[in-house]
């Protein structure tokens, strides 16, 4: 009896899940079962944040070096514009809001204003639209939205609305926050040309943050240890299927016309191999994870990224 994979997508939707979300690539070997919740599931596109903050905890999980959602996220840092913020050094002094601390887009967003603008990540005021299990130090100063008064109708106020009011002066997110979406004068991101900001932050740090990773309980995988190589050939073999419709014979992304030259270009800066799962072609961002972690109080020692992953999917050759 062939056994059974339960797997949970926080983003079945998107192209690098979508061609094993719909059952156009099987699982070698398991019969695959989608589930709405990750409690439910053997395995999950994790938020790698997440994984970081659960490394030591129990119940005790493996990853394999799939990482299906990816993103520079300096274009996720957004402003009032009145707050007279128009570098990253003007963060400093500033309340800021995210959504918990242990948010992945949070943590990359602080990474690299910390390391690569210099900023002072205490001197920021920090709003927390929800709390986790980061124990900070007294040092970094958070209020949450929970311990604020609620609006006239008893509901928690959203940080895109205290950011449009002027009541927070910054939000990084892992969303555009709908003020962005339509275009209110109210609000802007940071950084006004953006995709410059980010091609020029890889070209300095070679950094391309990873914001999910292909997770398993060890548990599943003591009982099925052929469980992680056959996830990772499935998932490069999406993530191939996505390439193809961009750039195959018969492209199917339509509604960017010169979506093929796009993907030239970010080869041209990125290498061909820049969405990679393979560990070789990752060790700068999972580097940079391991230190961002360790020095934001999500991980208690600066961890060894090998420890995170099954050996058996690590040395599977191929990308």
């Amino acid at each position: 009896m062939t056994p059974e994979i339960r797997l949970h997508f926080r983003e079945p939707t998107v192209d690098t899940n979508r061609p094993i979300a719909d059952g156009a690539v099987p699982i070698e070997g398991f019969e695959l079962h989608l589930v709405g919740r990750p409690e439910d599931a053997d395995a999950w596109d994790c938020s790698f944040a997440m994984r970081m903050l659960g490394f030591a905890e129990e119940p005790r999980c493996v990853s394999i070096p799939a990482f299906p959602n990816r993103k520079f996220r300096l274009s996720y840092i957004y402003v009032n514009e009145r707050a007279g913020i128009g570098a990253p050094l003007d963060l400093e002094g500033k309340r800021v809001g995210i959504r918990a601390w242990a948010n992945t887009a949070g943590v990359w967003a602080r990474g690299a204003l910390q390391h690569h603008y210099g900023v002072d990540l205490s001197r920021i005021y920090w709003v927390a639209a929800r709390a986790d299990a980061t124990k900070l130090p007294a040092k970094m100063k958070i209020e949450f939205l929970r311990d604020r008064a609620r609006d006239s109708f008893g509901a928690p106020q959203d940080l895109d609305s205290l950011l449009v009011a002027g009541e927070i002066d910054a939000v990084i997110d892992a969303d555009v926050p709908p003020s962005i979406t339509r275009r209110d004068g109210r609000t802007r991101r940071l950084f006004r040309d953006y995709k410059s900001e980010e091609q020029d932050y890889f070209r300095k740090t070679g950094i391309f943050p990873i914001s999910h990773v292909v997770t398993l309980h060890e548990s599943f995988v003591a009982r099925h240890p052929d469980a992680p190589v056959a996830l990772l050939k499935a998932f490069r073999r999406a993530r191939d299927i996505a390439i193809n419709n961009i750039q195959g014979s018969d492209p199917q992304i339509l509604i960017l016309t010169w979506a093929s030259q796009a993907l030239d270009e970010q080869r041209a800066l990125m290498g061909d191999d820049y969405f990679a799962y393979d560990i070789a072609h990752n060790r700068t961002a999972l580097g940079a994870m391991m230190q961002f972690a360790h020095e934001q109080f999500l991980t208690s020692e600066l961890i060894d990224y090998r420890r995170l992953f099954w050996p058996a999917a690590m040395e599977l050759p191929g990308v």
